[in-house]
């Protein structure tokens, strides 16, 4: 009975975050309440269970708060600007170095985890680029798709959100095992992009030739202009720079400290540096508050849910329901399968509708003897944003690259597939998943 009472909960909470009606905490809280009173549980246990799940989130709720906060300040300041508009100058013109140029951007770009900044970043400074060679830009938004999914895989990025469902992950540990796996990946995009380069030089020779002439004759770059942004400060670039280049170290290399307290701390030696006024820096701060908050607030929600799901016994009653059906030898691979076929689900069904699956895919692993993290580490490379018009980050991309949405999903999901399958199987070959 308990397992059906979950299996509802699930189709209930997924069709309330696929109706768009209310905020996604919604359903991640009153739908798991509802469901563990119906199993027999009173109110204050039910909410004693939801305080736990709650409990295990704050890491994450931290480091998300923070990590928005430390990237923002430096975005502000223009270092991102400056670092990509010298690339653009490195170009000369060079196809092939104009498409690698474009994947080590969105890496720049993506280092802060959130795809909305990386693409105001990298497809408003290469856009133009791209017109004046005559290149389809759905080559650009892909390619800076392509690039910067590796880069969810940092720390501060998936990994952190993977510990709202199973607390005892180190997010750092996570994603110091990913690595590899990013650097393959990142390996592959410019493999694909150097492909495109190919193509486009053969295709586009004559625009290729004028734009070399036009940088000969010093034409083909500008510097960055931010008369109107009074808070860059592009005269403190090279000390920005190298607190950015600490700050990575720091985060790659003190795996004894906290994450969220090393960003705690990058983010007010940040702020000191560039705005010298209280006023200055609550700016700043109130500007980025809403995206600082709202994916923490989705977090204490889904804790609430693993900690329903867990205190009542759903995922339990599930796991034992799924396993007396599918033999162990399937269901050790469930995690993998469904993180290569959630791609092409997420093209029409809204990414948010799958996010409570993860304590049940939990759940089936540690029945056939897996860890969290060889459960929940495949799914930490996601190459969805250009493949589907139901998130708003794609929407975003197509509408400064100057594309259509249907024909960018188009173009783009055959390569995002691969890539998404390939980057799952190379964690199954690392003993990963």
């Amino acid at each position: 009975m308990i397992a059906v009472i979950g299996l509802i909960m699930f189709a209930v909470s997924s069709y309330l975050a696929l109706s768009k009606k209310m905020h996604l905490m919604v359903p991640f809280v009153v739908v798991p309440v509802i469901a563990g009173l119906f199993c027999g549980f009173s109110l204050p246990e039910v909410l004693n269970f939801a305080a736990e799940g709650v409990t295990g989130t704050f890491n994450s709720v931290l480091l998300c708060i923070f990590a928005v906060l430390y990237f923002s300040v430096l975005s502000e300041t223009g270092m991102f600007d400056i670092m990509v508009n010298r690339l653009v100058g490195i170009t000369r013109g060079n196809i092939y170095i104009v498409m690698v140029v474009t994947v080590l951007v969105a890496f720049i770009g993506h280092l802060d985890g959130a795809y909305n900044t990386t693409y105001l970043i990298a497809i408003p400074a290469l856009a133009p680029l791209y017109k004046r060679l005559n290149i389809d830009r759905r080559s650009l938004v892909l390619l800076v798709s392509l690039a910067a999914a590796p880069m969810t895989a940092m720390a501060w990025g998936q990994p952190a959100k993977m510990t709202v469902f199973d607390p005892s992950i180190d997010p750092v540990v996570m994603a110091s095992s990913l690595y590899p796996v990013v650097a393959i990946m990142l390996g592959l995009a410019v493999v694909t992009s150097l492909g495109f380069g190919y193509y486009y030089s053969k295709k586009n020779a004559s625009e290729i030739a004028l734009l070399r002439k036009s940088f000969e004759n010093g034409g083909g770059s500008q510097k960055v202009d931010f008369s109107d942004n009074p808070l860059a400060r592009p005269k403190f670039f090279w000390a920005n720079f190298a607190l950015f280049l600490g700050s990575l170290a720091c985060f790659m290399f003190m795996t004894g400290v906290k994450t969220y307290v090393l960003f705690m701390v990058f983010s007010c030696a940040a702020l000191l540096l560039n705005y010298h006024t209280q006023k200055e820096q609550s700016q700043i701060i109130r500007k980025h508050s809403a995206t600082m908050l709202a994916p923490a607030i989705l977090f204490l929600g889904i804790g609430i849910m693993v900690g329903i799901l867990n205190g009542t016994g759903m995922v339990t009653a599930m796991v034992d329901a799924v396993l007396g059906i599918v033999p162990e030898s399937m269901a050790r691979w469930t995690h993998v399968l469904y993180a290569i076929l959630i791609l092409p689900l997420e093209i029409f069904i809204p990414y948010q509708a799958f996010q409570s699956m993860n304590p049940l895919l939990l759940g089936i692993g540690a029945g056939c003897g897996l860890t969290g993290y060889q459960v929940l580490t495949c799914m930490n490379i996601s190459y969805l944003n250009p493949c589907s018009p139901l998130v708003a980050a794609a929407n975003l991309a197509c509408e400064l690259a100057e594309v259509d949405i249907i024909k960018q999903v188009k173009f783009s999901v055959l390569f995002c597939l691969a890539f998404n399958t390939i980057g799952v199987l190379i964690c199954v070959a690392l003993g990963l998943a």
